[in-house]
């Protein structure tokens, strides 16, 4: 892994792909990295011309905590530092998942004549949040005898898809971010969740993608669908079938979402 460091000394460890139009993916909370780039980076990948940057987010993966990051408008602020360090003022996509997508409405806003497109998967938004119960809706395999013991719980409140695919997908794209944060600084940062400008108070015109699940226990899919009046260019979907975990569990569906953003996005830059 590469790492960033700001002016006030706190270090962003990311990892860089490809080469191209930049992509930044922002991954969820209590997360890294790694989740986000096995999911997608295949995907990603297969488009060509794009450099997919991952960076673990403060407190969580390989970017430890900093006394300069005391908030998510703090984590904002060092992003941005990111940003100008590997991408100057040129064409920048985002992509968030859970808390990942909320910071990535931040950076759009701050970002709006940089920013040619925004995908908010399962997007929190802290202040109008309406999560599902967690039902499972598949389930041809029994977990326990696929995953260590201290793998299940995490399994079994993640998903809601149960089959020998998801299990799999958890154990190379969830499994390797278990227990890998510092939870008194993301329990911070979570807290003082409040962005400047306010991502509710302000339109974004470019391409914009926000997927969720039906049966998201986590964030919900119903509040999102209002945020199709502040993306004008924006594409609203709810998939069923899928929860929190929908980037593992609906894959392709997602994946077909994707390159018709990337074609919107890259026509929108021309």
């Amino acid at each position: 892994m590469k790492v960033f460091q700001s002016e006030a000394g706190a270090t962003l460890s990311y990892e860089d792909h490809g080469a191209g139009l930049p992509l930044l993916a922002l991954h969820g909370a209590y997360s890294t990295h790694h989740e986000l780039l096995s999911a997608l980076d295949s995907t990603l990948a297969g488009h060509g011309g794009l450099r997919r940057m991952y960076p673990d987010l403060p407190g969580m993966g390989a970017s430890p905590r900093h006394d300069s990051i005391q908030s998510s408008n703090d984590v904002l602020d060092l992003l941005e530092e990111f940003i100008d360090d590997q991408n100057g003022q040129s064409p920048l996509l985002l992509i968030g998942h859970s808390f990942g997508a909320h910071l990535a409405r931040g950076l759009a806003l701050r970002r709006s004549n940089q920013v040619i497109g925004l995908t908010l998967i399962c997007p929190m938004l802290p202040a109008a949040m309406e999560p599902e119960p967690h039902t499972i809706v598949q389930s041809s395999v029994d977990p326990t005898g696929l995953l260590d013991a201290d793998e299940i719980d995490e399994y079994l409140g993640y998903f809601v898809v149960h089959t020998e695919k998801t299990v799999e997908r958890f154990r190379r794209a969830v499994a390797p971010s278990l227990g890998h944060f510092d939870s008194e600084c993301v329990e911070r940062i979570m807290n003082g969740w409040r962005l400047d400008p306010e991502p509710d108070q302000m339109r974004f015109n470019a391409p914009t993608l926000i997927v969720t699940g039906r049966q998201d226990s986590a964030t919900g899919y119903k509040a999102q669908a209002g945020l199709v009046d502040l993306y004008p260019r924006g594409t609203y979907v709810v998939l069923a079938d899928s929860g929190h975990a929908l980037p593992h569990e609906r894959p392709d569906v997602l994946g077909a979402l994707i390159a018709d953003w990337l074609t919107a996005s890259r026509t929108t830059r021309g």
